[in-house]
Formats: C-alpha cells, sequence, structure tokens
C-alpha cells in the first residue's frame, strides 16, 4: 500500500507538473527522484496527526465535533495543506502546485496543493509590498533558527523590525550601545547565513533588531518607543509582542517576533498579526 501510494503521488506530481511532494509518515521514509524533489516532513507532525485522529475516534462522537471544544485540539488536520506549503516555501518553492503523500496508519492519502492559494503565500504578498521577498526569507529563516535553537540549551525571545528604518529609528532608542554601530556591512546582512551566529548571540540582549530593507542591520537592543493602545494581541503575549504590532501599524515596517516562551513566530503589519508558526513542528 505504502509504495502504491508513493507511486501514484510521483505520477500524479510529474503529470500535473508539480513543483514538489512532500511525504508525511511516523515510518523511515527512503525515496528519490531525480526530476521532482522530495521531503519527507519531521515524524513529530506525523505522530500529531495521529494523536489527534486517536483523540477523536477515541470521543466516538464524531457527529458531534462541530462547535466542540475538541475542534480547538484538532485543528491541525485541515491546516495539512498550510503546513506543506510552509516546508515547501522554506525549501524554496514559491509557485505552482505541490503534492502531498500521507501515510499513516489511522490515514493515507494523496493531497493536491495549489501554493498561491496557501497562507503563507498571501503572508509573502502583503509583506513582498513592503520588503524585498528575499531578505524578508532571510529574517524568517534566522527567527526559525533562534527559535529552534535558542542559546546555550534555554529558550530565547527577540524580534525584527524590517523595513522603513528612518521612521522606525525616530520612534525608537538604544537600550544599550548599538552592537552594530560602526560594523561594516557585510557582517550585518541578514541575507547572509555566516552572520546568524553572531546574531543570535546578541538576540540575548532586551530589545529589537531593526533591519532596513536592504536586509542591513542597522540596529540591536533597540526599544520601540510606540503606544500600544488599541492594540490586540492575543492573551499571554507581552510588552515585546504588543510593541512590535504597535511600531507596524505607526509605520510600513514589518515585524518578526520569537516568543521566548514557546518560540513561536509571529509577522505583524499594520498592527495585525499575519500568521503564527510553530517551528518545533518544521
Amino acid at each position: 500500500m505504502r509504495e502504491r501510494l508513493l507511486r501514484n503521488g510521483m505520477d500524479l506530481a510529474r503529470s500535473l507538473g508539480a513543483k514538489l511532494v512532500v511525504i508525511i509518515s511516523n515510518e523511515d521514509i527512503q525515496h528519490e527522484s531525480e526530476d521532482i524533489p522530495i521531503i519527507v516532513a519531521p515524524k513529530k507532525y506525523a505522530f500529531m496527526i495521529e494523536s489527534s485522529i486517536d483523540y477523536i475516534l477515541g470521543e466516538g462522537r464524531i457527529d458531534e465535533i462541530l462547535g466542540n471544544e475538541i475542534v480547538s485540539k484538532t485543528i491541525q488536520l485541515p491546516l495539512t495543506s498550510e503546513y506543506m506549503s510552509l516546508l515547501s516555501y522554506l525549501e524554496g518553492v514559491k509557485d505552482g502546485r505541490i503534492v502531498g503523500v500521507v501515510l499513516l496508519d489511522a490515514l493515507k492519502s494523496i493531497l493536491l496543493i495549489d501554493f498561491e492559494k496557501s497562507r503563507i503565500y498571501r503572508v509573502i504578498e502583503e509583506c513582498g509590498e513592503r520588503v524585498p521577498e528575499d531578505v524578508l526569507k532571510a529574517v524568517f529563516h534566522l527567527a526559525l533558527s533562534i527559535s529552534n535553537k535558542g542559546r546555550e540549551g534555554r529558550r530565547i525571545g527577540t524580534a525584527f523590525v524590517v523595513g522603513d528604518v528612518e521612521e522606525v529609528m525616530r520612534r525608537s532608542y538604544q537600550l544599550i550601545i548599538n552592537p552594530f554601530e560602526g560594523q561594516p556591512e557585510d557582517v550585518r546582512d541578514v541575507k547572509n547565513p555566516e552572520n546568524w551566529e553572531s546574531i543570535r548571540e546578541l538576540a540575548q540582549l532586551d530589545g529589537v533588531f531593526i533591519v532596513g530593507a536592504d536586509g542591513i542591520i542597522r540596529a540591536g537592543g533597540r526599544y520601540l518607543s510606540v503606544s500600544g493602545k488599541e492594540v490586540r494581541v492575543k492573551k499571554g503575549l507581552g510588552s515585546r509582542h504588543v510593541a512590535c504590532a504597535a511600531i507596524t501599524r505607526e509605520t510600513q515596517a514589518i515585524a518578526i517576533t520569537v516568543s521566548e516562551s514557546g518560540g513561536t513566530i509571529r509577522i505583524y503589519k499594520d498592527g495585525e498579526e499575519l500568521i503564527e508558526i510553530e517551528p518545533w513542528l518544521l
């Protein structure tokens, strides 16, 4: 069954000109293709889906799920296409079709996803009006790195405010001496992964990073001096998230935050949260 589904998924991908195949399985999958890239999702995502399915079946009241609090515990199931789209974006696929092959004990299926209809695509399009896509992607990768790796075994909370630098600098001030002051541009460029280690180290400092639309960091340890009045963020989020949402309301900047408590990444624009991502699933 597994091999047949894999073959059918690859055949479908070829016939439709898909850009990528994503496999979700709780088993070790070794499948290669010379013509279409293949990603095998982390097993923890597969286990999460199976746990959700087991919970639903264990309740024995499937016809009563709608409107029930159980929906909040199984919301990951209909978001599998969004998860695949996010994996695809991280692999450099930004358009076209994606084929997903789900190989679980409780669920076996082949999914066809149009990347242009995904939520991550809409976020990229919205932010692309303000910040070049290569800069946005680099900062997002850096945020993922900080979220997953932390520093010396502990989680780190931080934020990046990207674009509209002059206005952002005008509405902020230094908490500490700017560690990027006087540094050459090549060591301040977030687009260069070789600089990420030093940025992760500085992410332990209070304040946020200010990044230009060109990807050059203008400042670190910066305090956003903006009013959070009438800014709505989810309950439990701290002042960093409120300030980042507020700065995007007052300027044309984009903000990307990393939560210290759970590592969740959020993107803000015009004072609103565009997307929330749980990096541990990637």
